[in-house]
């Protein structure tokens, strides 16, 4: 028996048949556990045609459980809405964009012109809003991780969530936030935080897009080049309202997220043996891919790897 067999085998015997997974915003690539994909079910929300089109020629080939791929928007109401599509698609959002305020914070920066292009919007088309709250239409199923990834409508798709959020039906989220506004009436990660909080959710982790390479040769304007402090929340259900199938799931997806700690943690009070555990615990969730992506970054100087993500 493999060790991802063996993973599965003991979700089997905690009756866990099953994970379910939303991502919402999912051009590229959906975001998933690839050892546990053949007992996933997982939905993809992308309102780009030709984006959600990539997608489903990425995952034609599939081994999840199930895989549905939707071009309706997420939201906080449902009905016609415009979806802005920016000259670089993983730009395009909902919201119309702030450009006011993106030249103020970040105009002076080296590859402004640039940045400032790609989140020009080139098309505006009419697409669906559902809310989660009328999409999921099993009372009792629960969402085991819900990623959000809209630029800027983040809250708009949490309050269209809220009646799953108050029943405690998401176990663990990872939502994009920012500290800076780019599109006309965004929310910032400070208004996420106290709707989360507010839920019951525990904050893991913001992982931020910030870069702190400053080239020794750099000119006055190039001195400072980090990026906007903006990037991924990770939050989890809190522990009182998880139920012991609940701990299992958020305890191994929280090891698969890296957070080694709070998974053993959730691992260790649920119902599983020790023997059960380090079997989660002595698991590398890392993907083949994903090693390799880590290996090429740890062997680059960081001068040279600054010049390889500019290919």
């Amino acid at each position: 028996m493999n060790k991802t067999n063996d993973l599965v085998q003991i979700l089997k015997r905690k009756n866990i048949e099953s994970l379910f997974f939303i991502d919402v915003g999912a051009k590229d690539k959906l975001d998933f556990l690839e050892d546990l994909s053949t007992i996933t079910n997982i939905i993809g929300f992308e309102p780009n045609p030709i984006e959600l089109e990539i997608l489903k020629e990425k995952y034609i080939q599939h081994n999840f459980k199930s895989l549905a791929l939707i071009g309706d928007c997420l939201s906080d109401c449902e009905g016609e809405v415009s979806f802005n599509v920016t000259k670089h698609s993983s730009m395009s959002s909902l919201l119309e964009t702030d450009l006011g305020n993106y030249q103020k914070h970040f105009g002076l920066y080296k590859n402004f012109d640039n940045w400032k292009s790609n989140i020009a919007i080139e098309n505006v088309i009419k697409t669906s809003a559902v809310t989660l709250d009328n999409f999921i239409k099993d009372k009792d199923e629960t969402i085991d991780y819900l990623k959000i990834d809209t630029q800027g409508s983040e809250l708009k798709i949490l309050h269209g969530a809220e009646k799953l959020l108050n029943e405690k039906r998401i176990n663990i989220l990872k939502v994009e936030v920012s500290t800076i506004a780019v599109y006309q009436n965004q929310v910032l990660f400070s208004d996420i935080d106290i709707y989360l909080r507010d839920k019951g959710y525990v904050l893991v982790d913001f992982i931020t897009y910030r870069e702190n390479y400053t080239p020794v040769l750099a000119n006055s304007h190039d001195k400072n080049c980090h990026y906007a402090p903006c990037g991924d929340a990770i939050y989890v259900l809190d522990s009182e309202f998880l139920s012991n199938e609940n701990k299992i799931k958020s305890g191994f997806l929280l090891l698969w997220l890296g957070y080694y700690s709070l998974g053993s943690y959730l691992l260790n009070t649920s119902s599983l043996s020790m023997e059960e555990q380090k079997v989660f615990t002595n698991h590398n969730f890392i993907s083949f891919r994903k090693k390799i992506k880590q290996l090429i970054i740890n062997l680059c100087p960081p001068m040279v790897l600054q010049w390889v993500k500019k290919l």
